[in-house]
């Protein structure tokens, strides 16, 4: 019996010829697969008895999704008749197990953190966070510890097997055999000992469009999944970014995005260049200019892009610039340079770039030299050394303070947070980047959001280094300048501005620049949500989620996604700040 497929489907904008996916539904399949539920879901009991009318008779019932159906199809002819697993309940050895997580390091490494704040965020569905291999069989398992009971019941572990040919439809088996984001709720299980636990799942794929792994939220079947795909979607875009940037850190990137204010943040496209040949990408960057996974290693820049390859590297190394892709489609980008690396093929290249080194670090153009260049240069002669800084770390500037004041911090590498926090509530004060230097005041801490390098420099060796090498303090001023006119800024807007006002017209900003209009209103897509919000309007998480769920209750604004916004009526919200002001 072959299925029909889904009748909601609609053409997705990823070429067919490779595992890409789009924004949407992170299809790899050349159709959009939405996990919708035409019609009203079946109660547990009801759902039982349409599998075993469908697997008998054929029969296609409503309201059930069709991946679910044709992952019922495949798992009768895996030969899990009867609702009964065909594979005993074996799990791998703690040897294999071990052996496994090594082949897969760079995927844990990659995973880990978003796995730990996954389990944060879930903590009250009382659930578990699951991370596979691409075969399937469980590497980590970590979440409440009254649901791992039931989980290790049905063999939920690490070194279990959950590919559709041991357990049937599950959601970790079923997003791995029709390779996009989907959920499985209770009795849509295809084994009668799963039904009391609902699942989602979502497909991780790595910078050569390969599958990586599988990212699971599995909780008992009372449990709600409406939100669970957007926050696995988001952690599995994370670990796909650090993926790229483990792998590729030491080649030339190019950050791209349509949207400016979206370069530098978790959606903007990624592409690795090794001279002008591309070996590597993310999917936004895919889906942006509309690759194939199959151009990875084969593409070069001059058939991506209008412009020449050279031209675009001394612009946006040191700003972005605006590019135009092969098909007439315009991106704002920025180039980041290689890191130093530890190959011989690669130290040789280093070595040929040495003589303009010195360059920098000569008084005349020091101040248009970025700082952790000059420290670079400056190692050899016991200058401070770049450290390696893990996402998660936190730095406290109270602990980093002496006698003699403050420290700095210069950033060679990465992307950090610096917020402050008062009882209970954080307020997110700026992101630092590459080149970037800020003092670490004693209220200020800065959070490690992407692995990189970068230095922490006593008060007093500041004072020393600047004195003893003042093209360092030339080029150190214009950066401390920024972060200074960062805060007066905020300062300013948050003396004399309610959250409220800078929130309002923000969204109309965006409305004007990034908006859609539709017959239901301006639809901006893609706006930042979440900390990200807080800090492009200068005010604590908590009073901006307040103040929208304000909006939104009063009609203002609509959220049918987390990074969607829909405005019924711009004009309202308009004469509002002028209210306001």
């Amino acid at each position: 019996m072959v299925l029909p497929q889904r009748l909601d489907t609609e053409t997705c904008a990823i070429p067919s010829g490779g595992p890409a996916a789009c924004g949407t539904c992170r299809s790899t399949s050349g159709r959009h697969e939405r996990n919708a539920r035409p019609g009203p879901i079946p109660d547990q009991g009801k759902l039982l008895a349409v599998r075993s009318k469908f697997m008998s008779d054929g029969i296609v019932p409503e309201g059930i999704p069709l991946p679910i159906l044709r992952s019922w199809e495949r798992s009768s002819l895996h030969g899990l008749s009867n609702g009964t697993p065909r594979r005993s309940e074996t799990r791998l050895t703690e040897t294999a197990l071990k052996e496994l997580r090594e082949r897969n390091e760079e995927l844990l490494i990659s995973a880990w953190g978003e796995i730990v704040s996954l389990c944060r965020e879930t903590q009250p569905l009382g659930g578990v966070v699951v991370l596979t291999d691409p075969n399937g069989v469980v590497l980590v398992r970590l979440g409440d510890s009254s649901f791992s009971d039931e989980a290790e019941r049905l063999g939920l572990c690490p070194g279990g097997d959950w590919s559709e040919q041991a357990k049937g439809t599950n959601a970790i088996g079923t997003a791995l055999s029709e390779r996009f984001a989907l959920s499985v709720i209770g009795a849509e299980h295809f084994c009668n000992g799963n039904t009391d636990i609902s699942c989602s799942a979502v497909p991780i794929i790595d910078p050569c469009g390969a599958l990586a792994g599988i990212i699971d939220l599995s909780t008992s079947v009372t449990v709600a999944h409406d939100y669970s795909l957007p926050l696995l979607k988001r952690a599995a875009n994370e670990i796909e970014r650090r993926l790229f940037e483990r792998r590729y850190g030491r080649f030339e990137q190019m950050h791209l995005h349509s949207n400016p204010r979206l370069l530098g943040g978790p959606n903007e496209g990624l592409l690795a260049f090794d001279s002008d040949r591309l070996i590597g990408a993310n999917r936004t960057a895919v889906e942006l200019i509309g690759l194939s996974w199959s151009a990875i290693g084969v593409m070069h820049f001059r058939q991506l892009f209008s412009v020449q390859h050279a031209s675009v590297t001394r612009q946006a190394s040191a700003d972005e610039c605006v590019v135009q892709s092969a098909q007439g489609s315009t991106f704002f980008a920025r180039m980041q340079m290689p890191t130093k690396s530890h190959g011989v093929a690669d130290a040789a290249k280093t070595i040929d770039r040495e003589p303009a080194r010195p360059a920098l670090a000569e008084p005349a153009t020091g101040r248009d030299a970025l700082p952790h260049v000059v420290l670079e240069a400056l190692q050899g002669e016991g200058g401070p050394k770049l450290r390696k800084m893990k996402v998660g770390q936190l730095v406290y500037g109270a602990n980093l303070m002496d006698e003699t004041g403050e420290a700095i911090l210069v950033v060679a590498s990465g992307r950090y947070r610096c917020f402050a926090s008062h009882e209970g509530k954080e307020l997110t004060l700026f992101t630092l980047g590459p080149g970037d230097a800020v003092p670490l005041q004693p209220e200020m801490v800065v959070e490690v959001r992407k692995e990189g390098e970068a230095a922490v420099i006593a008060r007093a060796a500041f004072r020393r280094l600047t004195r003893d090498h003042p093209e360092f303090g030339m080029c150190i001023l214009p950066a401390v300048e920024k972060m200074l006119n960062r805060s007066l800024t905020m300062v300013g807007e948050m003396a004399f501005r309610s959250v409220r006002y800078r929130l309002i017209r923000y969204l109309c900003e965006m409305a004007e620049h990034d908006g859609r209009q539709t017959p239901n209103g301006v639809v901006i897509e893609s706006a930042p949500h979440g900390d990200d919000l807080a800090m492009a309007i200068g005010a604590a998480r908590q009073s901006v989620s307040t103040v929208l769920a304000e909006l939104i209750r009063a009609g203002d604004v609509q959220r049918p996604a987390p990074r969607t916004f829909v405005i019924p009526n711009i004009e309202s919200l308009k004469e509002e700040l002028r209210i306001l002001r």
